[in-house]
């Protein structure tokens, strides 16, 4: 009887130590369960956010798709009606011409007058110059502009004009655009601007071809390239370059943006939706660089899940341990009761505890792997984005240079157009004051401005040799002279470094630019040929419809120089700009988009320029219409 009360406190005592490891116990495991239900419904709600964001970013490609669609409609009417001006414009030159000759002097001068006012909108600065000054004189004037000036002219813009394209290409296009400018056959030049650059260009766009065959492309663009090899020809190539692979790019762009919607992520799944309904550069962006940082996300969100998941299965392993225990607990009171069926019942719960402490303990160690797994998975991803971020801010770097390249060409004509028009001014001015008629004067004018060409034929020249030399010595180098932080956008000095203030007289710059820029003329010329200055740059997916943004550049540039670069107007073009970097050149859809949608879109792009809100578009939507 001694012991028996002291075995029956001991029983009592641990009965009450049982009960509290099972209520310790019981608040573990309520605890895991309210953290899974955190967890449910944190992943619940950041599904519900990107379905969210994906609604509203439909709604705002879907409109930027229909600008596309009207705007590529009103550029292929625009462009067929450039071509009925250019040819109304011939026809009026053909008539002009032929009324001097039958000595019709005044329909030659009516219908001289008519061509120069024509060719006021030349892209040629020489032409232009030409013209205002045939306009600004007497009818004398127009005759000596019909019969010699106008072919000057036109003949020096060539010249420009290939001396632009030895400039930005190749060495073997830059040689013979060289060869063509010190020919002493008087059509070489224009036979080397209408069939000789090309020509010269073979070697390079085959070399081009087949490193984009190399980059592993779309079934469309190997086709299209491979057909172009087979065919061999300059015509083949060209067409490639200028129809076939933009073409093939936004079928295979459309086929692989398809493919990840149904494969990849959950954000992957989301942008790839989206850009499917958007525009086609908005694919091309998507399928370039955007995948790859959605894949990121993806990969980051299931480390986060993962991590998460397996902090809680190890907690619920730690739970179950503590079930365990309290159950071995509360089958030692039982036993120290003689409760045996109790303890029994106690046993079998802790034999169930342990299993699922065993099993959750499992479960840590998958999430762990798959945690692993997944932020390897991440940073693969994260490799992949810079490198595609790279190559993109490298096709940019190439559209800007062709820009800059122009910027300077232009600059260079424009300097020697006016120099040579006012030497003629002065030889006109001259022979009036000395009481020659305006005939005379009109001849004198014509002299002096083919000194003045004569003097520039051979500037271009000793320019064209330095450019084919230094295309040269940067191929042997490997250098890629586009890959420059001056090239990050387009400047006042194009590729110079110079701080001259040269539009303090913008005025007149900022007219003759805006209305058609010279920039845009040799743009036209050289834009492609830059990227096989160095070929890798060729096979940057989307910088062959990257044309336009340069011209774009140029027109926003005269635009600020015109109106200040803290205007407004410069602002609302300079937003255009920096919008056709990251579109190729298609700048215009986002910026009628941006007025649209209230003049709030897509900061990231513009927001070193000017200081436009964002709050209002969607994550996707800026994601996807940025390229950096």
């Amino acid at each position: 009887m001694k012991y028996a009360g002291k075995a029956v406190d001991y029983a009592n005592r641990s009965t009450a130590s049982a009960a509290a490891a099972v209520l310790a116990a019981n608040t573990a495991t309520k605890a895991v369960s309210d953290a899974l239900l955190v967890e449910q419904n944190a992943r619940k709600a950041e599904a519900e956010t990107l379905e969210q964001d994906k609604l509203q970013a439909i709604e705002e490609v879907r409109l930027l798709a229909e600008i596309e669609t009207k705007e590529v409609a009103a550029y292929q009417n625009k462009a067929a009606q450039a071509q009925q001006t250019d040819q109304a414009t011939k026809d009026l030159i053909t008539k002009a011409e032929q009324a001097l000759a039958a000595n019709d002097m005044a329909a030659a001068a009516v219908q001289g007058r008519k061509a120069a006012v024509a060719l006021l909108n030349s892209r040629g600065a020489w032409t232009r110059q030409a013209a205002q000054f045939a306009l600004s004189g007497s009818d004398d004037d127009v005759y000596a502009w019909i019969d010699l000036d106008r072919a000057l002219a036109q003949g020096q813009d060539d010249r420009e004009t290939t001396l632009h394209v030895a400039t930005v290409a190749a060495p073997k296009i830059a040689a013979a655009a060289q060869g063509a400018l010190e020919s002493p056959d008087s059509k070489a030049v224009g036979d080397f601007l209408t069939g000789g650059m090309k020509r010269a260009s073979d070697e390079d766009n085959r070399v081009a071809i087949i490193r984009i065959l190399g980059s592993n492309p779309g079934r469309a663009v190997t086709i299209a390239a491979n057909k172009a090899l087979d065919l061999n020809t300059t015509e083949a190539f060209s067409r490639f370059f200028d129809h076939d692979y933009p073409e093939a790019i936004r079928e295979d762009d459309a086929v692989r943006t398809l493919t990840l919607m149904n494969t990849g992520g959950a954000f992957t799944r989301a942008y790839a939706e989206v850009a499917m309904e958007g525009p086609t550069w908005m694919r091309r962006n998507f399928v370039n660089l955007v995948q790859y940082r959605t894949a990121q996300l993806d990969h980051d969100t299931a480390t986060h899940v993962a991590a998460i998941r397996g902090a809680i299965a190890a907690a619920a392993k730690i739970a179950e341990k503590a079930q365990e225990n309290a159950a071995l607990a509360s089958k030692a009171g039982a036993e120290a009761r003689s409760a045996a069926a109790e303890a029994k019942e106690w046993a079998a719960k802790a034999l169930d505890s342990a299993a699922k402490a065993d099993d959750y303990a499992a479960e840590a160690r998958r999430n762990a792997d798959a945690a692993d797994k997944s932020a390897a998975d991440a940073k693969a991803s994260a490799s992949t984005a810079s490198a595609a971020a790279a190559t993109a801010r490298g096709a940019a770097r190439t559209a800007n240079y062709s820009a800059n390249k122009a910027m300077d060409s232009a600059r260079s004509a424009l300097k020697s157009s006016y120099s040579a028009q006012s030497s003629a001014s002065s030889a006109r001015a001259s022979a009036i004051a000395a009481g020659k008629d305006a005939a005379t004067a009109a001849a004198a004018a014509t002299q002096a401005r083919q000194i003045a060409a004569a003097k520039r034929e051979a500037e271009v020249k000793a320019a064209a040799k330095a450019a084919a030399e230094k295309a040269r010595r940067e191929r042997e180098a490997k250098t890629d002279p586009a890959d420059s932080g001056t090239n990050d956008q387009i400047n006042p000095n194009g590729t110079g470094a110079d701080a001259d203030e040269w539009w303090n007289d913008a005025g007149f710059y900022a007219d003759a630019f805006n209305a058609i820029s010279v920039g845009a003329g040799f743009l036209a010329a050289g834009c492609a040929l830059a990227s096989f200055v160095f070929p890798p740059a060729a096979a940057a997916a989307g910088f062959f419809a990257a044309v336009s943004t340069g011209a774009s550049g140029l027109g926003t540039l005269f635009t600020g120089i015109e109106h200040g670069f803290t205007s407004g107007e410069f602002f609302e073009s300079a937003i255009g700009t920096g919008l056709s970097l990251v579109t190729f050149g298609q700048s215009k859809w986002i910026g009628a988009a941006d007025k649209a949608l209230g003049g709030k879109l897509i900061k990231p792009v513009v927001g070193k320029i000017a200081d436009v809100g964002e709050d209002v578009v969607s994550g996707a939507t800026k994601v996807l219409s940025s390229i950096f």
